[in-house]
């Protein structure tokens, strides 16, 4: 039953992350994002709010009364590499080599220290594409962003490489992979280890038949011997998955609470009913209200017939998106999961090809516009790269400013009465005056805020005549 529980709460988190990196339901289930572990310690640490710190709490809470339940439920990750698992087991009715079964390892601490030790550095140093490349949330949004959106190259590589380093692990190794180079399970682990309640085997039940051992896919269960050493199982790397509590015959393996003294997990049957009743009621605030299903509009602008690409500008400082802050803020908080790009209804940001930001998202205005009332990536972002901006607020906000360049534009060589920017603009910053005979577009700075609709309604091509630049801090 706890089993089948789980897989059902698994199979409805994963579904709902997953149609949020296809850009769909963030009004309903985007509180998801909200939850996992490393976008949401970056949170925290960037500028700890009471909720914030909260739902951290909270995880480590739960962590620590029931388990590495997270891994289980919540990671995407963690359910992608049961998929593959389960994948091969299907296969494995038919194809005898496929029949897979595991064997007890010992725990490498020497991995999991040095790869921790790695992820605090990152931290320190604000070197965030370290995270984003072993972070289990943002490896598992390049996977879907590649596939349902392409993407840069070094993206694509990027996703191509951790579907294959991780599909590869779980295929052979099960889930060697969240028990040895998760930073998340690491940190989880630490906590499990002393956890209230988890599998428990009854040693008067145990007949040490090892179908235990051979079905973990963590690889945590020590067998016994016949007549001697009790079954042990490494809470540490369990990660609650209740797999063994269904393949054991003698009905000797439950979930509850108490220690025994060879390191297993032992209570009485009332206890573990109890564990049930716990299990239930976290798994039913994590769900909450249930998920619903449904595409999002895409609001987008055109003409009645097809025109050149503009070509990326280069822009310094860099554009990032209202409730950033800065630019330095926005880049040492993300963690590039790509769900910002995913759902940003316009095209406006994109995964980043530099050295230095590679994977994280950049702003350009050559597919639309940030238009002054969505604010869906500040209340997606898992992070805190993006705060929360209220929509009567955003224009109050200024990302960047308008630069003309007389070069390009077709009403100050003469060439067309345009005036478009100036029409367009939503904050009635452009205005056309007139110098030299022609008439031209000039900004007014202080009311600019840089939505950068001027430069993408432009019809100047392959380079817009205003374009806009980023500023370092943004003004309020």
């Amino acid at each position: 039953m706890l089993r089948r529980i789980r897989i059902v709460l698994a199979a409805l988190c994963f579904a709902g992350i997953t149609s949020l990196f296809v850009g769909i339901g963030h009004d309903w289930w985007g509180w998801l994002a909200k939850l996992q572990f490393l976008p949401l310690l970056s949170r925290v640490i960037a500028g700890a709010t009471l909720g914030n710190a909260a739902l951290l709490l909270g995880i480590l809470l739960i962590t620590w009364v029931f388990g590495r339940i997270y891994c289980s439920v919540l990671c995407p990750l963690g359910v992608f590499q049961d998929i593959v698992l389960r994948l091969r087991r299907i296969l494995g009715k038919w194809i005898k080599p496929l029949r897979k079964q595991f064997k007890w390892n010992k725990e490498r601490t020497w991995a999991r220290s040095l790869v921790a030790g790695i992820t605090v550095a990152a931290f320190v140093v604000d070197l965030q594409l370290i995270i984003a490349l072993i972070g289990p949330y943002s490896a598992y949004g390049r996977m879907v962003t590649a596939v349902v959106g392409g993407g840069s190259v070094p993206l694509l590589i990027a996703a191509g490489a951790t579907f294959v380093i991780i599909g590869v692990s779980a295929w052979l190794w099960g889930r060697a992979w969240c028990s040895n180079v998760c930073p998340v399970g690491t940190a989880l682990g630490c906590v499990s280890r002393f956890s209230l309640f988890g599998v428990k085997i009854d040693d008067d039940k145990c007949i040490r038949c090892g179908a235990c051992t051979r079905v973990c896919k963590a690889s945590c269960i020590e067998p016994g011997v016949r007549g001697g050493a009790a079954v042990k199982i490494d809470r540490s790397r369990c990660v609650d998955c209740f797999d063994c509590i269904g393949v054991c015959r003698k009905n000797a393996i439950s979930f509850g609470t108490g220690v025994s003294k060879g390191g297993d997990l032992s209570s009485p049957a009332s206890a573990a009913d109890e564990g049930r009743r716990q299990f239930l009621a976290t798994g039913a605030l994590l769900i909450g209200a249930g998920v619903s299903a449904a595409a999002q509009n895409m609001k987008v602008d055109g003409g009645l017939a097809p025109v050149d690409a503009k070509t990326p500008v280069e822009r310094n400082p860099r554009l990032v998106p209202p409730g950033a802050g800065s630019v330095k803020n926005f880049y040492d908080a993300c963690t590039a999961c790509q769900l910002c790009i995913q759902n940003c209804p316009n095209g406006v940001l994109r995964a980043s090809t530099d050295l230095d930001h590679l994977l994280q998202p950049q702003m350009g205005y050559e597919n639309g516009f940030c238009r002054p009332e969505c604010t869906i990536c500040s209340e997606l972002c898992p992070a805190g790269a993006i705060r929360p901006v209220a929509k009567e607020a955003k224009t109050l906000i200024h990302i960047g400013i308008a630069e003309v360049n007389t070069d390009l534009c077709l009403a100050a060589k003469g060439e067309a009465g345009c005036g478009k920017c100036a029409r367009e603009c939503p904050m009635g910053a452009v205005s056309m005056v007139t110098a030299d005979g022609t008439r031209r577009p000039v900004v007014m700075e202080e009311l600019c805020i840089g939505c950068g609709k001027c430069e993408y309604l432009c019809p100047s091509r392959p380079v817009s005549a205003i374009t806009v630049r980023g500023l370092q801090t943004h003004r309020s």
